[in-house]
């Protein structure tokens, strides 16, 4: 179980726009994929493309019941038939749905009941943000055009995740650390997820 001094900050972020912010990128990264890149292999995962939006769609899926108190849902299974005819389509209608619900009153300082421990709102989202941002990095990277985390998000995230960073290794979220390419926020994120940044073209 992590522990739960994960994000723990007096950050002055509005972490509900930096959820819906993230949830835009990780909306462009899946309509800018070709018809052809659906089943190419990513990084850092046993998924291709596809299964990684259906993973993170799902994730949005279920964070209206989260939210609500409902603790039963999990991601241990799922199926890319949940994405239908349109995987843009099943984004949208699941972020819009996750959007209203991270935006109801006191959702932040809230806490909730997960298989891994009591967070509250922020901790939460923060993982919701990190799936978002660094899934939609996966996806450029599969498609052959990647880019840099934006500083805004890299630097948030470094914060969220660095008081685990030693438990990390130790779960199914992520790789182990590997060196970073950089100092910049983005190589040393992607380090500490267990990603390695592609070689500049």
């Amino acid at each position: 179980m992590m522990s739960d001094t994960t994000g723990e900050s007096n950050d002055p972020v509005d972490v509900i726009q930096l959820y819906v912010d993230a949830l835009a990128l990780f909306g462009n990264a899946v309509r800018d994929l070709a018809d052809h890149e659906w089943d190419l292999p990513t990084p850092s995962t046993d998924w291709n493309v596809k299964e990684v939006v259906a993973h993170v769609v799902l994730g949005e899926a279920h964070l209206p019941a989260v939210l609500s108190g409902d603790t039963t849902t999990t991601q241990n299974e799922f199926s890319v038939d949940l994405l239908g005819a349109s995987p843009m389509a099943a984004w949208r209608g699941t972020a819009l749905q996750a959007i209203e619900a991270a935006r109801a009153p006191g959702i932040v300082e809230q806490t909730f009941e997960l298989d891994m421990g009591t967070v509250d709102g922020r901790q939460l989202l923060g993982y919701r943000i990190t799936d978002n941002v660094v899934h939609a990095w996966d996806l450029q990277v599969a498609a052959g055009r990647p880019r840099p985390i934006d500083d805004r998000f890299a630097e948030w995230l470094l914060e969220f995740w660095q008081p685990v960073a030693s438990q990390i290794a130790d779960t199914d979220f992520f790789g182990a650390p590997t060196a970073p390419a950089s100092d910049s926020p983005s190589d040393r994120l992607l380090a500490l997820l267990g990603r390695t940044s592609p070689p500049s073209s």
